[in-house]
This record gives C-alpha cells, sequence and structure tokens, in this order.
C-alpha cells in the first residue's frame, strides 16, 4: 500500500469503528400529561445525548424536571437520578423512558408510572389516602337593591393520595358554594333557611333586582338543596376571568402534584399575595404584590406567569380556604389497605342530603403566614 495512503486509511477505519459503536435510540414512557419520548445516543455502554423529542407535561410544574433529568442523566451515565421535587412522575417518566430506549421493555410499566385519578388500583401499603373538609360561612358578598344583607357559606373539599414520604401523588378538589336567594347568580346553589322562616328576598333570575320572596314550603326547602351543585358539577356555567372554576383548580392540582403539605404552604407563601391569596402576576398596581413580585427570580416568575395563564384565583379567601382543605387530607390520611371508612367528599344531592364522611378536626382557617380576605374566588 501506498505510504501516503496509510493514515488516510487508518482514520477511515477508526471512522467506521466509532460510528458502528455510536447508535440513536428512542423510548417512551408514561408522564403525567401522556407519552414522553426521548431520544439516547449511545458510544458503546456511554450515554452520550438525551433530547426529549415529545411531552405533554405542564411546563410550570415540570419544566425544571424536563431540564435538568437529561443532565443528570448524562453526567451520571445512568438512567436512575434523584428525582426533582414537585415533579415526581415527570422526573421518573424520562428515567423510565431512557431505560426503555437503552433496553426496551425494562421501563416501569405506565400503570404504575402516573397518577390516573381514576383509582388506586396496584397502590400498596407505601401510600396513603386523605379526605379533608374545611367550612367557612361568610357574611356577604354585599346587599342586595333593597339593602338586605346577602350571606353564604363554602365546603372545600380534598381528597389526596401521598406517598411514604408524604409527597401528593394524585389529588382532587372540590368545593361546594350557597348563597341566600338574593345573590345575584342564576346558577349559584340557594338556601332560604328553613321553613317556618317567611321565605327570604329571591333574586329570581339573578338580575341584581329583588322580585318578593321565596316560598316558605317544606317543598321549596328540599328542592333547593335538591339543586346544589358543587363548582366543578356547575361546568362552563361557572365561568372566571381565565376559564371556568374547574379549569382553575385542574391547574393547581398539577402545581401541588409532587409536593408535600409543607411545601405547597411555602409555595403558597412565596408565590401567593397576602392580601387575597391569588398567584402574584407582573404589573400589579398594588405595591406589597408589586414589591413581592419583585423579589422574585426569573425562573420563579416564568413559572407564575405560565400558571396564571389558566388559574388566577384566590386559594385562601372569603369564598373558602383551599389549603386547609389540603392540609385536613393530611391530618386525615389512612394508610392503603386498611379499613379508612373514607368514603369520598361528594355531595349527594337528595332530600335527605348528606356531605360525605364525618372527618376530624379541621385546621385553622388561616393557612399558615396568610390571612383570609374577601376576594373572588
Amino acid at each position: 500500500m501506498n505510504k501516503k495512503l496509510l493514515p488516510l486509511a487508518l482514520c477511515l477505519v477508526a471512522l467506521l469503528t466509532a460510528c458502528a459503536s455510536a447508535e440513536t435510540l428512542s423510548g417512551t414512557a408514561e408522564g403525567y400529561g401522556g407519552p414522553l419520548t426521548v431520544s439516547v445516543m449511545m458510544d458503546g455502554s456511554n450515554i452520550t445525548a438525551v433530547e426529549i423529542v415529545s411531552h405533554n407535561e405542564t411546563q410550570s410544574v415540570a419544566g425544571t424536571a424536563l431540564e435538568k433529568i437529561p443532565q443528570e442523566i448524562l453526567a451520571k451515565n445512568s438512567a436512575d437520578v434523584d428525582v426533582v421535587t414537585g415533579a415526581t412522575y415527570t422526573s421518573r417518566a424520562i428515567m423510565n423512558a431512557v431505560k426503555e430506549a437503552i433496553n426496551p421493555g425494562s421501563g416501569a410499566p405506565a400503570a404504575t408510572n402516573a397518577p390516573t385519578g381514576t383509582g388506586t388500583a396496584g397502590l400498596g401499603s407505601d401510600y396513603a389516602m386523605g379526605s379533608g373538609i374545611h367550612t367557612s360561612g361568610r357574611v356577604g358578598p354585599g346587599k342586595d337593591n333593597t339593602d338586605t344583607q346577602i350571606y353564604s357559606f363554602n365546603v372545600v373539599m380534598a381528597n389526596a393520595i401521598f406517598d411514604k414520604d408524604g409527597r401528593i401523588v394524585d389529588i382532587h378538589i372540590d368545593q361546594l358554594e350557597v348563597a341566600t336567594p338574593n345573590y345575584d347568580s342564576a346558577t349559584m346553589p340557594q338556601f332560604s333557611g328553613f321553613p317556618g322562616q317567611g321565605g327570604y328576598n329571591w333574586d329570581k333570575n339573578g338580575t341584581g333586582t329583588v322580585e318578593g320572596k321565596t316560598p316558605d314550603t317544606d317543598e321549596n326547602f328540599l328542592d333547593e338543596i335538591s339543586r346544589w351543585k358543587t363548582k366543578r358539577d356547575r361546568g362552563e356555567t361557572y365561568k372566571m376571568n381565565t376559564g371556568t372554576w374547574t379549569q382553575q383548580i385542574d391547574t393547581f392540582e398539577r402545581v401541588f402534584i409532587g409536593k408535600t403539605v409543607a411545601e405547597i404552604d411555602e409555595w403558597f407563601r412565596n408565590y401567593c399575595s397576602d392580601r387575597n391569596g391569588r398567584p402574584l402576576k407582573a404589573g400589579s398596581e398594588d405595591a406589597q404584590d408589586a414589591a413581592k413580585w419583585d423579589k422574585l427570580s426569573d425562573q420563579d416568575k416564568s413559572m407564575l406567569a405560565d400558571v396564571t395563564t389558566s388559574a388566577t384565583m384566590s386559594l385562601n379567601d372569603a369564598h373558602g380556604n383551599i389549603i386547609a382543605a389540603i392540609h385536613a387530607a393530611y391530618d386525615n390520611r389512612v394508610q392503603m389497605g386498611q379499613e379508612s371508612g373514607l368514603g369520598g367528599t361528594g355531595t349527594n344531592n337528595t332530600p335527605a342530603a348528606t356531605m360525605g364522611p364525618t372527618v376530624a378536626p379541621i385546621v385553622p382557617t388561616a393557612a399558615p403566614g396568610s390571612t383570609v380576605n374577601p376576594g373572588n374566588g
């Protein structure tokens, strides 16, 4: 062989050998929001690149995990790394997808990898379930056009599954708000009082004008209660600034997944207004909220901007204390597999209506580091 060609031939052989040992693999696992797919480059037994190709995770919750877990896997050359606090399921989904790419069939099954919200099959004694209720009454909001007081009450209900470290695996929150019939909303559940009290001012069409009094009968008493609906049940009829109440609480539930109750308290203290319990937003005209916003990091501001595109309602105000209901769920938790007596926290809207199970002590109305203020929850 020509001596001049020998170095070129050796380089070509080395290049071909390297190409033969390098390969790009693909794996998919189930994240919290659905399938998550990664691309993994391997050079022999070494992981040389990890890229998330597609996912359906919520950026405000999972963004840190989506960025850091691939970096950790690459640095450690292993798919077994520490999860990101607050994004447990996304972290595990990335790890499982990488494992699936490297060794097909080794990734955790989807049924045990992500919460489905449809049951607790497959969860063992390392998990606990809790059901919490927080009730509050209100003199208000406001008065009707005859200067008669409006009254209301709220019942916030939280069902949650916790892992052995106290982190929320899955959570479902709902709320019942009931007002006197002079409240100017045609969809608000009503309560006129008990029969024999003469009825109450009635804004029959929700126009802001009282048109008389509700019938003072047993039939009206039973009918009002039978028509009570939770805020989730009110669906599209309960619209707020950035969507329905259901859409907003779904966003907050995704924020809470992977957090302990203490971490939820911290999130509330750091990222919500001390005045009204709403998530902070840029451009607030309130000096206290603006000052609190300005102290946040750019990453925190980005996270909140993402959250507030779909959730701006209060987590603790005169319309109900959602944080306290989560506390109560944690306090009432029972290990899975034991006889818990937990029957859910929904309402049974019949003339003999009942409200879920009786729950033990309710935490104080104000969550740690907050005060209860009137608002638009």
